[in-house]
């Protein structure tokens, strides 16, 4: 039977468009390693993973494997699906059909001069371009190009996407709505999903989370905290989705900004005109542009629910916690052609942060220990309880500022862990090319998703307890 546990396994999956191939092959790696793991250790009653987290296309992956774990009670067969989708999206480009294309590159390459690309970065950086172009059928198709009407200058065109594809084959592979909940009594506790999106008006990060909030409604909340007369009200916007996580919103997920058109959702926005909570319409951008490893809102979420839903006020199920970078924050060289230059400025841009993130919140944790400590060493010299709870009820020095009121007491409890924290990190190989998050060629989605497997495999400290 299930019961509440001592600590919790988390995978949190970055977005990158075709380098998604990856995480699949980490997944596959992972289950593998994890689960043969547990079976050595005898440990028959803990589930996999409890939480996948994921942005843009981390967040499709995401939600293909929670919904079939959702729809099959069970993990085994998640990464075979998973692979099947990836195998779904491919699609042959038309350079692999020119005989010899790739050997003339390699002779330039290697016979006239290292510089210029070889056989395999030329397919790859051609067939990424003419996909740009002509779209792949199972992920985005091309709209008309808009010519500039606002400067009149013929060279900002806006080449924009139908993301209508990638909702469909999303759907072919993942049951919705996605509403999920720990369940003490199950055998098999159902998995959690969050997802990351943006509030393009607001510039703010959104959160879609399966599991139920305080009042058993599923919704997100977001925005500025707003109080009244002295009366709490609630955040600037709420998104209801009580009956779970739907394909639009993993779609608001991965709108690629410029790429990609907006995605409409519905939204309760505060009025303070009528001081009511009305419905609208508001436009959404894929999560990554803020954050593209949600590390931050993965922990944040996790304490809430331990403390607010399930009442454990003194120290929330610890975290082990598995993430997938697919822009890699290091590299060997540095690159000086343009492409080169804008390949690295993209893995930059989107690689992941949550180096200093971890750092920022064990030091929370820390303090807390520390507090909870000093307040025991004041009980134990004779400081009366009436003095201390004064302390703790009384509210925090930056009360609703930026956030929800709280007192000291709010920080104190639900004080959460974090254990091992895994990065399996992607590298670029030589063949690397800027737009390489829009190659879908059967090709490279194989190569990347060996990797993957390969890399996760080769990984020595790969273990969750």
């Amino acid at each position: 039977m299930g019961k509440l546990q001592d600590s919790q396994r988390a995978l949190v999956l970055q977005g990158g468009g075709s380098l998604g191939a990856y995480e699949a092959g980490v997944y596959q790696a992972l289950y593998e390693r994890i689960t043969k793991i547990d079976r050595e250790k005898g440990i028959r009653d803990k589930p996999f993973l409890d939480i996948v987290a994921g942005t843009s296309i981390g967040a499709i992956n995401a939600a293909i494997i929670v919904s079939y774990v959702v729809e099959n009670n069970t993990w085994d067969g998640s990464s075979e699906r998973l692979n099947e989708f990836w195998k779904y999206l491919s699609k042959e480009s038309p350079l692999d059909q020119i005989p010899g294309f790739t050997t003339w590159w390699d002779y330039l390459h290697n016979s006239v001069h290292p510089g210029i690309a070889s056989g395999e970065a030329a397919r790859r950086y051609y067939s990424a371009n003419l996909f740009s172009i002509t779209g792949v059928p199972t992920v985005f198709f091309p709209f008309v190009p808009l010519v500039d009407t606002r400067f009149f200058d013929p060279l900002n065109i806006w080449y924009r996407f139908d993301s209508g594809p990638l909702k469909r084959s999303l759907e072919r592979f993942a049951k919705f709505p996605i509403a999920t909940s720990f369940d003490e009594k199950s055998s098999l506790p159902q998995p959690r999903l969050i997802l990351m999106s943006v509030d393009v008006a607001e510039g703010a990060a959104v959160a879609f989370d399966s599991y139920e909030t305080e009042d058993g409604s599923r919704k997100s909340e977001y925005g500025k905290y707003i109080t009244q007369n002295g009366k709490k009200v609630g955040h600037q916007h709420i998104i209801r989705y009580n009956d779970g996580i739907t394909s639009d919103h993993v779609i608001a997920s991965a709108s690629v900004p410029i790429n990609y058109s907006y995605t409409p959702l519905e939204v309760e926005s505060y009025d303070n005109n009528t001081a009511n909570y009305e419905k609208n319409i508001r436009y959404f951008w894929d999560g990554g542009i803020m954050t593209n490893t949600p590390l931050t809102q993965l922990v944040t979420l996790h304490r809430l629910y331990w403390l607010k839903v399930k009442g454990l006020r003194d120290t929330v199920p610890k975290l082990e916690i598995g993430i997938v970078n697919v822009h890699p924050v290091k590299e060997d060289t540095i690159p000086w052609d343009h492409d080169g230059v804008i390949n690295r400025s993209d893995d930059i841009t989107f690689s992941d942060r949550t180096q200093r993130e971890q750092q920022a919140l064990l030091l929370v944790s820390d303090y807390v220990d520390l507090a909870r400590k000093l307040i025991k060493i004041a009980k134990d010299h004779g400081a009366k309880d009436d003095i201390i709870n004064d302390l703790l009820n009384s509210n925090t020095m930056n009360h609703g500022l930026a956030m929800k009121p709280r007192k000291y007491l709010d920080i104190l409890v639900g004080q959460f862990e974090i254990g091992n924290v895994i990065r399996i990190n992607r590298k670029n190989d030589e063949n690397t090319i800027s737009s390489k998050i829009f190659d879908f060629s059967p090709k490279t989605i194989e190569h990347l998703r060996k990797s993957g497997y390969s890399n996760t495999m080769d990984l020595s400290d790969v273990e969750f307890n």
